[in-house]
């Protein structure tokens, strides 16, 4: 033993043999110590330097001292830092190659390693019963705390209980005989250490021979129990934090064992199959190799663990509650009891089930931390005793009231080593609270008055602790922010919110409304939401809106989420929402509205202030706003006034009451400030603030009013809807009417403020932002409000669905949005936000309906954003005086130079979505007047592009002109604004203007061919128009979108993607930049999809008298042109690129499975490339990806297999179907990420296999030879003769109802054979 600790730093100091650094990193003694670590674990330490190192120092240091003469102990002498970093390592190297080598070790010595770390780290290496034999009897700690051991620091010895629960499950299911064979001659080195552990060192320690768990749980229950035995405390007075020690630890071995079976444990490697840790924890589990689990289950571990727990948490009750006074002050007994509470979680967090977490294993995800903070819990019932007991959870929530830190008295202020601890107990045991409250069905509750009752019994006691928090924080006031009483309370309060939120989800209305203290429960939400906001507003205004400086704003904002969610969860429970439980579910309703809908008034109140204090420091300050942080700050507000306006529904009356009045206080300064724009001022921080006030009471108006409908047609909310209507509630005209006064305060901020954007644009008192809310707010809120649809709401019209119901009340507010529109769009052409929701919201009216469409027309300002378009449609930016007058002239009007201009200058994106929201609104055939104004927005359009065209081909423009380039792109871009109204009515006339102009607009890339932007402008015009009209083309249309098409990537492909370089950068940021630097690849790609569809191929293919019409193999050629070129520029960096890589497979697997014959027909080279990119799709993570790409295989597999189309390339390369094969057995099929692409991996495996059965058979064989173990490679034949039947290869290729059952059949066999095979053969 002697020297091994010298050996060990000499060699962890040295590089091990052929090791680089990884790049970047310079090599320093950290990145060689570990180096060297992991090259001694990969290597085995034959000479067991990990363990030799670990007994020498302890021994060194008097870890296995002996006892003194005087019956104590020699004390031991501390660890160094590098002595305790040294041995750490050791401990966790020693577990790794004890696993690894566990086969090749000797069983005595194994038991011997598994019980010494155990001693170790329990702090018991000279103590026990010494028993040799391991029998019950043996088990004796009656001289633990007398000086048998020694106290490890916890990072040594938590490793150490790491080891040995490792160990512990490496055995378990190994037979209980731990003698060798007779005669056979043991390890030297091996017997010299295990007698050196268990005879010199430790002759004391516990041993388990044979590994009985039995003997395992008494011993750890004897510990566990050793701290509150009265009696024997007495006898060694002085040993009773030594003994609280040895239960702590022993609590902590018991949570590491539970966790080491759960598969939570990902760093430990046993270097076995799946299977061996399925097998573990269905042992485990249930005590019986088959599952089957009897109701009393005596031989489950998980049960012993249970009863362990528990026991040691009725022994903990009792000492607290018995004398709460000392036993709250010893820290000793509060740390026995977090580790015990700790272990009693993590054995309920257990995840039951024979397919428990399977995959987790396999993939080494931490399974057992997401299912601790899972929704729902489903213990076994024979669990039901332990938990489902009323006396269990009066003393949980006893020993809580005990140990928690109240601020009375001195407390408050005074820091202690006790009052931290107890913090800690108090915390894990509200962790234990809220998963009880996360049992809310299965075979555990025999009914649903059980289920009510358990939930009411978990709810008292969480209000009992709330309103005793309460009341303190009324007493006492908030604590320092920083102290120890602050960050208990906040730790509680969030736990406390997160268990009522955990409850109302679980047990949902039905239940907790039909509880006595479902009342008590609304009134402590809202008490406890609204002293968090309050307490959140002092805070801000201690410091002045400085964010930065805030203290406990966080755990405020955690606590406050979890009120909302909960307040979510009841308003909109289906049971609430649905009526169905007629007067209960009203009486619950109205429980709702008074006593918890008043905390959204509180919430608005306080969330606006805050927001104005934030403001003004930054206006006051200068201060930069960080682009990242303001998004992420804005997306955490919408997701929260999401769910305030949940709450503020539930009492939609007192709710615009609130907004109401805040309103009212607010618009008076606002509008006074408008009215001295153009005075010169500049914005003072006090303006900003009103500013940010005005913009969130827009925004908590605009959610409580309106639901985000994207996708969707506009609606108004239901609860707004039943507020409104008298049937249902008596102040439903007020409410009514306060919805209708509010949208008349909205419109006179909008139209105060955009008439002096039209006489002042550059004045700073106008907001930008400002806008961008009110336009916001109306997309949201008009399209749902106005017309109503009558085939919904045709029965009762009154309230809210009546007030907007007609041509006549909707009129004003339809000229109103296209009015603040065109002001917007002329007077601050170059605010990007607001003439996004500009579009929007004419974009969202115009497709409401015919009736909207002739109320847009009629509005003057319609007409104006008409007649601009049809002036600036020819216009550059800088286009001259002369020329604008001339296009004023020609389009005739009276419109000024100034709005003219104005218009000129929105981006040319913008005036492309303009126009596309022009062609929607005037497309009702019915009306000559809209008919007019369309034909005038196209023909404003194709009249300067036939000239631009004319002029290029007649050489009297040079291409290389800047204003003819920027006119080139002006007019792509309104071409594809064109190409976008595809929800017009009669979409059919988009294909009948467009399709003349297609061979021109092709033609361009004659002389911009160089040009990149030009060509991607052009290739997403042809991308957005093959998506939104194929289906209604003509066979002429199609024609000659395919010619135009055709000679647009053939230019594309001849100057940029031939001689391209692709670049590959690594940060995120860049990343993103880098993909849109790619986006002309990503259109192309896009556009040869659509290219390839089987509609546009159908349409192209048929003849007339007149035309010939265009084979497909004519498509299929230019398809497969343009992945010819696209190709190369296919590298693994690009493809890394997730949106590109996703449409190039997409576009890849659709053409390889729809057009296999051609693919097989392709030159040798381009047919290798394709599959090579399809064999390295089809082990991506992306399951889109994956599938594609196997998909293609299975198609490429099946033609051949029907038509030996392949013979040409096997002849140059034989093997390449069979590489294709072992590829996929190897990286898809015995990988985890087959479950996600099974299918279509077992459609791929089919054909390949039936192609040449011979060589599939030599296959299997090479496969199965590189497994080594003669049993794996007989499982694997075995899995395989299963899977694959003559019968079955010869149907592989068979169409019709013959095919579908073979496939049917197939893919339930591949299921089955995965399963089997990863069983043995992935390795954890």
């Amino acid at each position: 033993m002697e020297g091994a600790t010298q050996e060990l730093r000499q060699l962890l100091s040295a590089p091990p043999p052929d090791w680089r650094p990884p790049p970047g990193v310079p090599p320093g003694p950290v990145s060689i110590l570990h180096a060297s670590l992991e090259h001694l674990r990969a290597t085995g330490d034959e000479q067991y330097l990990f363990l030799r190192t670990m007994l020498e120092v302890l021994h060194a240091r008097g870890y296995f001292g002996a006892a003194n003469a005087g019956g104590g102990s020699a004390v031991p002498q501390p660890l160094s830092g590098e002595e305790e970093q040294l041995l750490f390592h050791c401990a966790t190297g020693l577990r790794n190659v004890a696993l690894f080598r566990w086969d090749s070790s000797e069983t005595p010595f194994r038991e011997c390693l598994r019980d010494l770390t155990l001693a170790l780290g329990l702090g018991l290496t000279g103590v026990g019963g010494g028993g040799s034999n391991g029998t019950d009897s043996n088990i004796n700690i009656s001289n633990v705390g007398g000086g048998g051991g020694a106290q490890l620091p916890r990072t040594v010895a938590m490793a150490c209980l790491s080891c040995a629960s490792s160990f512990w499950k490496r055995g378990w299911t190994e037979d209980d005989s731990s003698d060798a064979p007779v005669g056979q001659p043991r390890d030297e080195q091996q017997a010299y250490l295990e007698s050196l552990m268990c005879t010199n060192l430790a002759p004391g320690m516990q041993r388990f021979r044979g590994g009985k768990a039995h003997e395992l749980f008494g011993y750890l229950n004897a510990l566990l129990a050793s701290p509150f035995e009265q009696q024997q405390a007495a006898q060694h007075p002085t040993a009773s934090n030594e003994r609280q020690h040895h239960a702590a630890m022993a609590a902590s071995f018991l949570s590491l064992l539970v966790g080491e079976f759960a598969g939570r444990n990902t760093s430990a490697r046993y270097n076995l199959p799946l299977e061996f840790h399925r097998t573990c924890h269905r042992l485990f589990e249930t005590g019986s190799a088959d599952g089957a689990v009897s109701v009393n289950c005596k031989n489950s571990g998980l049960d012993a663990s249970l009863r362990a727990s528990m026991a040691a948490m009725s022994s903990l009750v009792g000492r607290i509650l018995g004398d709460p006074s000392s036993s709250t002050d010893d820290e000793s007994l509060l740390e026995v009891g977090s580790r015990v509470v700790d272990a009693t979680c993590d054995v309920l967090s257990w995840e039951f089930g024979k397919g428990a977490r399977i995959r987790d294993f396999a993939e080494g995800s931490s399974a057992g931390e997401r299912n601790r903070m899972g929704v729902l819990l489903r213990p076994p019932q024979r669990w039901r005793d332990v938990l489902i007991n009323p006396e269990f959870l009066g003393a949980m929530f006893q020993v809580y009231v005990a140990v928690r830190v109240e601020r009375s008295g001195g407390t408050i202020g005074e820091v202690s080593s006790s009052m931290e601890k107890r913090g800690r107990l108090a915390h894990l045991l509200r962790q234990l609270l809220l998963q009880l409250s996360s049992i809310a069905g299965g075979p555990i509750f025999t009914s649903e008055d059980e289920r009510s009752a358990y939930a009411g019994f978990i709810l008292d006691g969480c209000l009992n602790v709330l309103e005793s928090i309460l009341n303190e924080q009324q007493q006492h006031g908030q604590p320092p922010e920083c102290s120890l009483a602050a960050d208990l309370l906040s730790s509680e309060i969030v736990d406390m919110a997160t268990i009522l939120s955990r409850l109302t989800t679980n047990f949902r209305m039905k239940i907790l409304s039909r509880l006595p203290s479902f009342p008590r429960f609304l009134t402590a939400l809202n008490t406890v939401g609204k002293w968090l906001l309050e307490s959140s507003l002092k805070e801000c205004q201690r410091v002045e809106g400085d964010v930065d400086s805030t203290e406990g704003n966080e755990w405020r904002n955690d606590a406050l989420a979890q009120v909302l969610e909960c307040s979510v969860a009841m308003a909109d429970d289906h049971w609430i929402v649905s009526g169905t439980a007629g007067s209960e579910s009203d009486k619950a309703s109205e429980a709702l509205a008074s006593m918890l809908a008043p905390l959204y008034g509180t919430y608005c109140m306080c969330r606006v202030r805050m927001s104005c204090l934030e403001e003004h420091f930054i206006a006051k300050e200068g201060a930069e706003l960080d682009e990242m942080r303001e998004e992420i700050s804005a997306t955490g507000l919408e997701e929260e006034l999401s769910s305030a306006a949940s709450l503020g529904r539930l009492n939609m009356m007192a709710s615009m009451t609130s907004l109401s009045g805040m309103f009212q206080q607010t618009i008076p300064k606002l509008m006074s400030m408008f009215e001295s724009a153009g005075s010169g001022r500049e914005i003072s921080p006090d303006m900003a603030a009103l500013l940010e006030e005005a913009r969130m009471l827009i925004l908590c108006a605009g959610h409580l009013l309106t639901d985000d409908c994207a996708g969707e047609t506009p609606a108004i909310p239901e609860s707004v809807i039943e507020s409104c209507q008298s049937r249902r509630h008596a102040d439903a005209h007020s409410c009514t009417a306060s919805i209708a006064g509010l949208i008349e305060m909205l419109k006179s901020i909008a139209e105060s403020q955009a008439s002096k954007v039209a006489a002042f644009p550059e004045d700073p008192c106008l907001s930008p932002l400002l806008a961008k809310t009110l336009l916001w707010f109306f997309h949201r809120w008009v399209p749902a409000y106005i017309l109503p649809y009558s085939d919904e709401y045709r029965e009762n019209m009154e309230g809210i669905l009546g007030a907007y119901s007609t041509l006549e009340t909707a009129r004003p507010l339809v000229s109103f949005c296209t009015t603040l529109c065109l002001l917007y769009c002329c007077h601050w052409p170059q605010e990007k936000e607001v003439q996004d929701e500009s579009t929007s919201l004419l974009l969202s009216l115009a497709r409401k309906g015919a009736s909207v469409r002739q109320l847009m027309l009629e509005s003057p300002s319609f007409e104006t954003i008409a007649r601009l378009h049809s002036v600036c449609a020819s216009l550059r930016h800088n286009a001259s005086q002369p020329e604008t007058s001339q296009a004023m002239i020609s389009v005739g009007g009276d419109l000024s130079m100034d709005v003219v201009r104005g218009y000129q200058r929105l981006p040319y994106a913008d005036r492309s979505k303009m126009l596309t929201c022009l062609l929607v609104a005037c497309s009702e055939i019915q009306q000559e007047k809209a008919i007019a104004v369309l034909n005038g927005c196209l023909k404003s359009v194709e009249t300067p592009f036939s000239a631009l065209v004319q002029a290029l081909h007649n050489k009297q423009a040079n291409s290389k002109d800047i204003n003819v380039q920027e006119s080139a792109c002006l007019l792509i871009l309104l071409y594809g604004g064109i190409v976008l109204a595809s929800e017009m009515a009669e979409p059919e006339r988009i294909p009948h203007f467009i399709t003349p102009s297609l061979p021109h607009l092709s033609g361009l890339m004659n002389f911009y061919a160089e040009d990149l932007t030009i060509c991607e402008g052009l290739l997403r015009l042809f991308r957005d128009y093959a998506e939104q009209y194929i289906a209604m083309m003509t066979r002429e249309q199609c024609l000659e979108l395919f010619t135009a098409a055709a000679s647009l990537l053939r230019h594309y492909s001849e100057h940029h993607c031939k001689n391209r370089v692709v670049h590959k950068r690594t940060v995120t940021e860049e990343d993103f930049e880098e993909e849109q630097s790619y986006s002309d690849v990503t259109c192309a790609i896009q556009l040869l999809i659509h290219l390839g569809t089987k509609d546009f191929t159908l349409l192209c293919n048929t003849a007339t008298s007149s035309s010939k019409g265009i084979e497909t193999r004519e498509i299929t050629d230019v398809i497969f042109f343009g992945l010819q070129q696209i190709l190369p520029l296919m590298t693994k960096g690009l493809l890394e690129y997730p949106t590109l890589c996703q449409h190039y497979f997409s576009l890849v697997g659709f053409m390889v499975e729809t057009y296999p014959e051609r693919l097989c027909e392709l030159p040798f080279e381009l047919f290798n490339s394709l599959l090579d990119s399809l064999l390295f799709g089809m082990s991506q993570s992306d399951p889109l990806v994956s599938k594609s790409s196997l998909q293609g295989l299975a198609s490429l597999g099946k033609e051949h297999l029907k038509t030996g189309a392949l013979a040409t390339h096997l002849s140059a390369k034989s093997d390449k179907l069979e590489n294709c094969t072992f590829r996929l057995i190897q990286e898809v099929v015995f990988q985890p990420i087959i479950f996600d692409c099974l299918e279509p991996a077992g459609m791929a495996l089919l054909p390949l296999a039936a192609i040449d059965v011979p060589k599939f058979i030599n296959l299997v064989n090479h496969i199965s030879q590189q497994l080594g173990s003669n049993g794996k490679q007989q499982r694997l034949h075995t899995a395989f003769e299963k899977l694959i039947n003559p019968q079955m290869l010869a149907q592989a290729a068979a169409e019709g109802r013959e095919g579908r059952i073979v496939r049917i059949q197939f893919k339930k066999d591949f299921e089955v054979f995965v399963r089997d095979v990863h069983s043995f053969l992935i390795m954890r």
